[in-house]
C-alpha cells in the first residue's frame, strides 16, 4: 500500500472511532452525564475535546510509523491489526457510558481498552520507539478514564 494511502487511512481510522464515540457522548454529557455524581477530580468538562483530538492524532502518527516500518503490515498480521481492533474497543466504551448508562461494563471494557493500548506500546517498541513513546500520553489518559469511571461507577 502506498504511504500516503496508509497516512490518511491512520488519520481517517484514528479520528473515526473518535466520531463515532462523539456520537453517543454529545447528548449524554448534557443530559444523563450531568445528574451523576462525580468525584473532586473529574476535569471540567471542555477539557475532554482538546485532550482527545491531540491524542487521536498521537495515535494516528503511531500508527502511521508502525505500519511504514512493520515487516508484517502487508500481510495485515500483527500490530496494524490489533491497533484497528483496539480502535473498536475505544469507541465501544463511550457506547457502554455514555449509551447505555453501564457504568459497570464500561469500567470492565476501559480495563480491557487499557490493557490493549499496553500491548501496543510493548509491540510498537520493537517496530519503532517514537511510535510507541507517542501512545505513552494516551495511555496514561485511559488510566486515569478508567479511575475516574471506576469511581464514578462506585458513587452512583
Amino acid at each position: 500500500m502506498r504511504s500516503w494511502i496508509r497516512l490518511v487511512v491512520s488519520i481517517l481510522a484514528s479520528y473515526g472511532a473518535g466520531f463515532l464515540g462523539s456520537i453517543f457522548v454529545q447528548d449524554g454529557v448534557r443530559t444523563w452525564y450531568a445528574t451523576l455524581e462525580k468525584p473532586f477530580f473529574t476535569p471540567p468538562d471542555w477539557v475532554f475535546a482538546p485532550v482527545w483530538f491531540v491524542l487521536y492524532g498521537l495515535m494516528a502518527s503511531a500508527l502511521y510509523i508502525v505500519w511504514e516500518k512493520d515487516p508484517h503490515a502487508s500481510e495485515m498480521r500483527g500490530w496494524v491489526p490489533l491497533f484497528f481492533c483496539h480502535l473498536l474497543l475505544n469507541a465501544a466504551w463511550s457506547i457502554f457510558f455514555f449509551g447505555f448508562h453501564a457504568l459497570f461494563i464500561a469500567f470492565i471494557e476501559i480495563l480491557f481498552l487499557f490493557w490493549c493500548i499496553v500491548m501496543l506500546i510493548v509491540g510498537a517498541r520493537d517496530i519503532d520507539r517514537t511510535a510507541a513513546w507517542l501512545l505513552v500520553p494516551y495511555s496514561v489518559w485511559i488510566a486515569f478514564a478508567a479511575i475516574l469511571n471506576g469511581t464514578i461507577w462506585l458513587m452512583n
